[in-house]
């Protein structure tokens, strides 16, 4: 299944506690935004360009924080959620950790932007839209971040690359996958995609 990689160059900056109430709220979360983005530039841009064990790790470790994986599973397969069992949903959301996990903690997906201009915040209660854009040797795209206050965190549980939902993607892509076999049709089909990324992994490692 195809998920926006782009929208992962500054993803790792937008995640963290929660800030101060009010008008200074925006701010406060930009700030952070900002905080995070120059935490994972330090691991990316070292000596080794984040390509060791333990910088690789930490990395699958961040990206691993920033989701509310179940509610983007949620918007990821639409009404046909309601219809998994508890032990479907907690399926997917595990499938569905495990390849963004997997996916983005390639520390090169974030060395591609020359420059991430931070467009600002909207808030609304404890949901907020984070706004940026990147700029690329030769475009630039416009990024935002849909955030929701979960206990003291704001997690990610959607991201719009250039007006393009990726929740409402995956949803469109899924839902096709399903009419065509079925929910088990669709996991056994993002099963393999886990193990032939990590396949391709390990043969590029040895080569």
């Amino acid at each position: 299944m195809t998920y926006f990689i782009r929208a992962f160059v500054c993803l790792l900056a937008v995640v963290g506690n929660a800030v101060a109430s009010g008008s200074d709220q925006s701010q406060a979360l930009l700030d952070m935004v900002k905080s995070r983005d120059k935490a994972i530039q330090d691991i990316v841009r070292s000596e080794t360009n984040g390509e060791t064990p333990k910088e690789r790790a930490k990395l699958k470790t961040i990206v691993g924080g920033l989701f509310d994986f179940k509610a983007l599973s949620e918007l990821s397969l639409g009404r046909s959620w309601a219809e998994r069992t508890d032990e479907e949903q907690k399926a997917f959301i595990d499938l569905n950790r495990r390849l963004i996990e997997k996916n983005y903690a390639d520390p090169k997906l974030y060395t591609k932007a020359e420059k991430i201009e931070y467009a600002g915040v909207e808030l609304d209660g404890k949901d907020a839209l984070v706004k940026t854009v990147v700029h690329y040797k030769t475009e630039e795209s416009n990024i935002d971040y849909q955030m929701h206050q979960v206990g003291d965190k704001w997690l990610i549980y959607d991201m719009i690359v250039d007006d393009l939902s990726i929740g409402k993607s995956n949803r469109s892509q899924f839902r096709r996958e399903m009419r065509k076999s079925s929910f088990e049709g669709l996991m056994e089909k993002l099963r393999k995609k886990l193990d032939a990324d990590a396949s391709g992994e390990k043969g590029a490692s040895s080569s």
